[in-house]
This record gives C-alpha cells, sequence and structure tokens, in this order.
C-alpha cells in the first residue's frame, strides 16, 4: 500500500503540475502578462514528489527483501525498474531545471521573453508527456506482469 502511495503522490503531483503548466500558458496566449501567481502553486511540488520517489524506491527495497528478489529476475520488472530510474532522473535532470528557468524567468520579469518562452514551453511539454507517458508503462507493467 505505500509503494502505491508513492507512486500515486508522484504521479499525482506530476498530472496537477502539469495543469497548472497549460494553465499558466493559456494565460500568457491571452494576453495576461502576469500570471506568476500560477508559478509559485508549484514550488512545493518538487517535495511532493521526491517524498513519493523516496516512498516508492524505499518500500520497493523492503518488498524486494520480504520476498527475497523473486520478481528481481523477471524481465517485466526489470523493465520496470529501469523505468522508474528514468522518471525519477528525467524530473531531477530536465524538470527541475526547466521549471525552475520558467520561474526565475517570470519572476524577474514579471512577464517572460517571447523567444525563451517557446523554448521553455517546448521542453517543458516534452518533459512532461514523456513523464506521464512513464507512469502510464509502469502501471501497465505492475498489472500485466509478464515473461
Amino acid at each position: 500500500m505505500l509503494h502505491l502511495s508513492g507512486l500515486v503522490m508522484m504521479a499525482g503531483t506530476t498530472v496537477v503540475d502539469y495543469s497548472v503548466f497549460k494553465t499558466f500558458w493559456k494565460q500568457i496566449d491571452q494576453g495576461n502578462s502576469n500570471p506568476a501567481g500560477l508559478m509559485e502553486s508549484t514550488s512545493n511540488s518538487s517535495r511532493l514528489i521526491g517524498i513519493g520517489a523516496a516512498l516508492l524506491v524505499l518500500t520497493g527495497i523492503g518488498m524486494m527483501a520480504i520476498t527475497h528478489g523473486v520478481f528481481g529476475e523477471q524481465l517485466w520488472f526489470r523493465i520496470k525498474f529501469g523505468l522508474v530510474i528514468i522518471l525519477i532522473l528525467n524530473g531531477i535532470l530536465t524538470g527541475r531545471r526547466q521549471g525552475t528557468k520558467l520561474r526565475n524567468a517570470v519572476a524577474n520579469s514579471g512577464a517572460i521573453l517571447i523567444a525563451e518562452a517557446f523554448v521553455l514551453r517546448e521542453r517543458l511539454n516534452r518533459f512532461f508527456l514523456l513523464q506521464l507517458c512513464l507512469f502510464l508503462l509502469i502501471v501497465f507493467l505492475s498489472v500485466f506482469k509478464f515473461n
């Protein structure tokens, strides 16, 4: 149950961040020059995702210890494990970096420059879509275990 709670915490927070991201860009497209309040709402999300990731990893290690590593030899688990590592690294290396750039750009200028905005928008859109696809694959592998 704790393992699933960690996954749900990570995925849920990612969905909320993606929704805020889409709302932020909708405000920009409609001419709202200062939707900075939306960016502030995601400032604590990386902490929640980190807690979810830690819970996911620690409980996963605990389950492997309890089952004496039975799942570790199965192909579906190895693929799932690799996807979880990619998910966490992508969040740390791409998501956090691009989110920080966006928050800094909004905080420093009040409004974001068009050229900078387009690049950040595309990168963050790809990041969120990749994260959500990774979550979907992880859940799929967890439900439909194969050898």
